[in-house]
C-alpha cells in the first residue's frame, strides 16, 4: 500500500480483510432488508449545528410539520399528499415515508411526472380523500391541480387544501379562482419552502425539472433569446429559492456577492424577493434585533471564483466514495455480499446522516479511518461478545440468552459494520489500481505550486507528460482529463501545441476536450501567455486559485496528497469574521453594512486575492470569538464539492456559528466535467485564442 496515504501497513491490512477475521459466522448483511430501508433520511438523525442549536433541516421540517401537516389533524381519515418536481425533492429530504404515513398519509402522488411516451402519468381517483397539495406556484403544476377538478361530478379527491413553495403570481390566483378546482379548495397558503436538504446544514436549490444544468445555463454567454430568458429564469428561481430559506430561518439577511455577473444577478434577485416578502408580511423581523445579536449574512459566490476544487482528489471517505464508487442520486449504493447460505446478494443502502457509523466517518481522511475503522470494530466485538458468541455457535445457556435478547441490535450494526469495511476495503483496492498516488502528488503540487518538502514547482509539464505516458498504470479516462484541467487552471493556460500533444498522449477524445475548452466560461485562461478576454456582458471575478507562482492555500493534514485546503473555507471565515473586503464583495443594501458583526480590516492595496490569504492564515486562525453568534450562508451557484461541504461544516464547528452552505448542485469530479461539457462552447472565439 503507499507509504504516503497509509501510514499504519499493518492495520490497514487488517481492514482490508474486511469481517472474515473477526466477524462471527453467520454474521451476514441479511440484517440489511429491515436496517436499511429505502426511507429518506429524518430531521432527527442528523447532527446538530455548530453552534449546537437546531440545524436547517430541523427548522425546515418544524415548518412543515406545522404549516402544512397540521392540515391533517383535522382529517381524521387522513390525505393524500400531492407534490411536483421541485416540491418532490423537499418533501423526501425531511421526512421518512413511514413518518408521512403516521401523520395521515396514505399516499404520496407526483403529478407532473411523465411516462416514456412524455404523457403524464395516470394516478388513481380517491374521491373519498381529501387532498393536500404542496406545489411550485407554475403553469403546469397549477393546470395538473385545475385537472383533477375538472370533472365536478367526478373529482380525482374529495376537497383540495392548498399550499405553495412560494409566491403565487396574481395570474395564477386569476387563473385558479376561475376554475372548476375552486369549489372544492378548502384552504390555501404560501409556505415559502423551495429548497432541499443533502445534509443537516447543506442544501441544493435544483434547476427546473427537465433544464440543463444551472451551470451550463447560468455560464453561457450566448446573445440569443431563449438563453437569456432560460438565464434569467434561472437566476429568479434561485433568487426565490434562497429568499425562502430565510423565511425558514426567521430572519432576514444581509446580502453580499461576489462581483462577477452570475453572483450578483443571483444576489440581486435573491434581495428584491427578501423585499417583497417583507413587504407582503411573510418575512419575520430581525429577531436577534431585541438581543443585539447580528442578523445572519447570505454570501453569493459563483463557481469561477474556484473552478479548480472540483477537479481535485479528495481523500475523505465521503468524497472518495462519491468520486470513486457508483453512488446513485446523491445517497444510493448497491451494496454486493454473501449471505447466510453464502450466495452473493446485492442491497440497495443510503449512505447519509441515518447511519451512525457514516456520520462518524464522514470527514476522515482515509489514511486515518482505515486505522480507527479497525480498532473500532474490533471494540464492538469486545463489548458484543454474548451476541458474537451466540453467531459463531460458542456461547453456553446463559450466554445465549444473553446474546438472544441483543441479537437485532447487533445484527443491525453488524450491517453497518460489515458495509463500511467493505467501503474501505473498495476504495484502498480502487486507489491502489488507479495509480491515484501519483496523479494526487502531481495534483498538489500544481495546486499548491510547491512539493510536500516547500519547493516550488517548476517542472509540471515534464511532470504531467510522464505521468500520462505511464502504461503501466491504469489510469481512468476521466482522471487523465482532470490532470489535463488541473494544469490548464493552475499554470494560466497552455500552449496550442502543447495541449494537442497532450490530449493525443492522454487519448482525449473530441467529445472530452469540449470540458477543457469550456473552462474559459469559468474565467480560466486557456492559452498560456495570453490575458482572457472579456466575454460580452459579463463582468470577470478576480480568481480564486493563483497560478503555481503564488502562494496557496496549504493545510498541515500530514499527508502529501491532501494538502491543498478549498478556497471557500478561508472565504467563509473572512466573512464570520467580518474581514471580507467590500469592494470585492459588496452589499446589496449598503446601509445595512453597520449591521455586519466588525468592520473589514483586510482591504489593503495590493492584496492580489483572498486565495493568498489563505496561506498565511492558518485554518481556524479567527478562533471561536470571531464569529460567535453569526449565522452565515453561503450559496455557490454552479455547485460545491464534498470537500468544500466538510470545510465549512468543520468551521462552523470550530467557531461556534452556524454555517449553511448551499449550491445549485453537489458535485462530483465526474459531475463537473460532465457540465462543463454541457456548456455550449463558442468555437469561433475559442479557436482564435487557440
Amino acid at each position: 500500500m503507499p507509504p504516503s496515504l497509509f501510514r499504519r501497513k499493518k492495520k490497514a491490512e487488517a481492514v482490508e480483510a474486511g469481517p472474515a477475521a473477526d466477524a462471527p459466522a453467520g454474521s451476514s448483511l441479511a440484517a440489511y432488508a429491515d436496517v436499511y430501508s429505502l426511507e429518506r433520511v429524518s430531521a432527527r438523525d442528523g447532527p446538530p449545528s455548530g453552534s449546537g442549536g437546531p440545524s436547517l433541516r430541523d427548522r425546515a421540517r418544524q415548518r412543515l410539520v406545522s404549516e402544512v401537516f397540521g392540515t391533517l389533524r383535522a382529517m381524521p381519515c387522513g390525505a393524500v399528499l400531492l407534490v411536483d418536481g421541485v416540491t418532490m425533492p423537499v418533501i423526501s429530504s425531511l421526512f421518512r415515508v413511514s413518518e408521512l404515513m403516521e401523520a395521515g398519509v396514505h399516499l404520496v402522488e407526483h403529478i407532473t411526472m411523465r411516462g416514456p411516451d412524455g404523457n403524464y402519468l395516470r394516478r388513481q381517483q380517491l374521491t373519498s380523500l381529501p387532498a393536500l397539495y404542496f406545489l411550485t406556484p407554475s403553469v403546469e403544476s397549477l393546470g395538473r391541480l385545475i385537472d383533477d377538478f375538472r370533472n365536478p361530478k367526478a373529482p380525482a379527491y374529495a376537497s383540495a387544501h392548498l399550499f405553495f413553495s412560494s409566491r403565487v403570481s396574481d395570474a395564477l390566483v386569476a387563473k385558479l379562482k376561475a376554475s372548476p378546482a375552486m369549489p372544492r379548495v378548502r384552504s390555501f397558503k404560501e409556505v415559502h419552502l423551495e429548497f432541499s436538504l443533502r445534509e443537516a446544514d447543506l442544501f441544493a436549490v435544483s434547476p427546473s425539472p427537465g433544464a440543463p444544468s444551472a451551470l451550463a445555463t447560468l455560464f453561457r454567454i450566448d446573445t440569443d433569446k431563449p438563453a437569456k430568458r432560460a438565464r434569467l429564469h434561472e437566476v429568479h428561481k434561485i433568487g426565490t429559492s434562497l429568499a425562502t430559506l430565510f423565511t425558514t430561518l426567521g430572519a432576514a439577511p444581509i446580502v453580499r456577492a461576489a462581483t462577477s455577473a452570475v453572483a450578483a444577478a443571483i444576489a440581486c434577485a435573491t434581495q428584491e424577493k427578501l423585499d417583497a416578502l417583507d413587504r407582503a408580511g411573510a418575512l419575520p423581523a430581525v429577531e436577534e434585533a431585541a438581543s443585539g445579536a447580528p442578523p445572519p449574512l447570505l454570501l453569493v459566490l459563483d463557481r469561477a471564483f474556484d473552478p479548480l476544487s472540483p477537479l481535485l482528489h479528495e481523500f475523505t471517505y465521503q468524497a472518495m466514495v462519491h468520486d470513486l464508487l457508483p453512488v446513485a442520486e446523491g445517497d444510493r449504493y448497491r451494496y454486493t455480499y454473501v449471505g447466510n447460505s453464502g450466495q452473493s446478494l446485492s442491497k440497495e443502502v443510503l449512505l447519509n446522516e441515518a447511519d451512525p457509523l457514516w456520520l462518524r466517518y464522514r470527514h476522515m481522511h482515509i489514511a486515518d479511518l482505515t486505522v480507527e475503522l479497525d480498532a473500532d470494530y474490533k471494540a464492538f466485538l469486545r463489548d458484543n461478545e454474548a451476541s458474537a458468541g451466540l453467531a459463531s455457535g460458542n456461547a453456553d445457556l446463559s450466554e445465549m440468552a444473553a446474546g438472544l435478547r441483543a441479537m437485532p441490535k447487533f445484527q443491525e450494526a453488524m450491517g453497518r459494520w460489515s458495509l463500511h469495511i467493505s467501503l474501505v476495503s473498495e476504495l484502498v483496492s480502487r486507489y491502489e489500481a488507479f495509480g491515484l498516488e501519483a496523479a494526487a502528488l502531481l495534483e498538489q503540487a500544481m495546486a499548491c505550486g510547491s512539493s510536500p518538502d516547500g519547493k516550488p514547482c517548476t517542472s509540471p509539464l515534464a511532470d504531467l507528460r510522464s505521468l500520462l505516458a505511464d502504461d503501466a498504470t491504469a489510469r481512468s479516462p476521466i482522471d487523465a482529463l482532470r490532470l489535463l484541467m488541473v494544469y490548464v487552471v493552475t499554470q494560466e493556460g497552455i500552449k496550442p501545441e502543447v495541449r494537442r500533444e497532450l490530449f493525443e498522449l492522454a487519448g482525449i477524445q473530441p467529445e472530452d476536450q469540449v470540458a477543457i475548452l469550456n473552462l474559459f466560461h469559468l474565467n480560466v485562461n486557456l492559452t498560456h501567455g495570453l490575458k482572457p478576454p472579456k466575454p460580452p456582458q459579463r463582468k470577470q471575478p478576480e480568481p480564486a486559485v493563483e497560478p503555481a507562482a503564488s502562494a496557496a492555500p496549504v493545510r498541515e493534514s500530514g499527508y502529501d496528497v491532501s494538502r491543498f485546503t478549498p478556497p471557500l473555507r478561508s472565504l467563509a471565515q473572512r466573512a464570520l469574521s467580518g474581514e471580507l473586503p467590500s469592494d470585492d464583495f459588496p452589499y446589496m443594501r449598503p446601509h445595512l453594512a453597520a449591521s455586519a458583526a466588525a468592520t473589514p480590516t483586510h482591504e489593503a492595496a495590493g492584496l492580489p486575492s483572498w486565495a493568498t490569504d489563505a496561506a498565511a492564515e492558518p485554518a481556524g486562525a479567527a478562533g471561536g470569538a470571531g464569529g460567535g453568534g453569526r449565522r452565515l450562508v453561503v450559496f455557490v451557484a454552479g455547485g460545491v464539492t464534498y470537500a468544500e461541504a466538510r470545510e465549512l461544516h468543520e468551521l462552523g464547528r470550530e467557531m461556534g456559528c452556524d454555517v449553511m452552505l448551499g449550491a445549485t448542485a453537489l458535485l462530483t469530479p465526474q459531475r463537473y466535467v460532465m457540465e462543463l461539457k454541457e456548456l455550449k462552447a463558442l468555437e469561433s472565439r475559442v479557436e482564435q485564442r487557440a
